[in-house]
């Protein structure tokens, strides 16, 4: 049985270890990567912590750590529940579709960033009426802006340039809304973004008066777990944030 639970423990680790071959480290990766140590390091000490156990200082330690664990992975799974739920396509008819930006090569954009154009893309010629906010700054690293490098893929995937608008100035997701605001008069919008990043985008469009629907973007199989772990932490901090004021 102690193999058994190390074993999952070490797959647990080389879930979230494996992405960092092709993307930076995130809280993602760091959070399961813990856990999977945690489960290892509970199997193989297991036999002195049931002895603890016997002690009335070693049950109450043990039972508020249970309780905090308990409590912390609750609150766990009920967000990543949310988020997963709001992954999927929602979009119907939306005449506005907000690209939110993301990571630019030099001049080549991510595959995320490809993602999302091309998910929008089949939204716009599904839905003639469409236009395309192309929400994105420059950063540091990138030679063109993130908008500018939508644009690009957004017309040799067959879209009109008429439709779309370049939203330059933004550098996160909250910019990223807040700044296509000025672009358009109605509160009814798609966003287009990677599926695990959906809920929180929509939770930011709620509150800067935004009434959003998801279009969403496949991520990298490899990657899906840990950035849908991210994004946990992501949404919390959020409410964190907001409730801070």
């Amino acid at each position: 049985m102690k193999a058994i639970v190390i074993g999952i423990g070490v797959a647990i680790i080389a879930i979230y270890f494996s992405p960092l071959f092709k993307s930076k480290v995130n809280i993602g990766n760091i959070f399961g990567i813990i856990v999977g140590a945690f489960i290892i390091t509970v199997s193989v000490f297991f036999e002195k912590i049931v002895y603890l156990f016997s002690f009335t200082l070693g049950k109450i330690i043990i039972c508020f750590a249970a309780t905090v664990i308990s409590i912390f992975f609750i609150a766990f799974f009920i967000t990543l529940i949310k988020i997963i739920s709001n992954s999927r396509l929602s979009a119907i008819d939306e005449n506005i579709v907000i690209i939110l930006g993301c990571r630019v090569k030099g001049k080549r954009p991510s595959k995320a960033l490809y993602s999302r154009c091309l998910s929008a893309s089949k939204f716009l010629k599904a839905n003639p009426n469409a236009k395309a906010i192309l929400s994105g700054g420059q950063g540091k690293d990138e030679q063109i802006s993130e908008a500018e490098c939508m644009y690009r893929i957004m017309t040799a995937l067959g879209t009109d340039e008429s439709r779309l608008i370049k939203e330059e100035k933004s550098t996160s997701t909250y910019e990223n809304l807040l700044f296509s605001k000025e672009f358009t008069d109605t509160n009814r919008i798609a966003i287009a973004t990677s599926e695990y990043h959906i809920y929180r985008a929509k939770l930011i469009a709620k509150e800067l008066g935004f009434s959003a629907s998801a279009i969403p973007a496949k991520s990298i199989p490899v990657l899906r777990v840990s950035y849908f772990t991210r994004e946990v932490f992501g949404v919390w901090y959020l409410k964190i944030k907001k409730t801070l004021g």
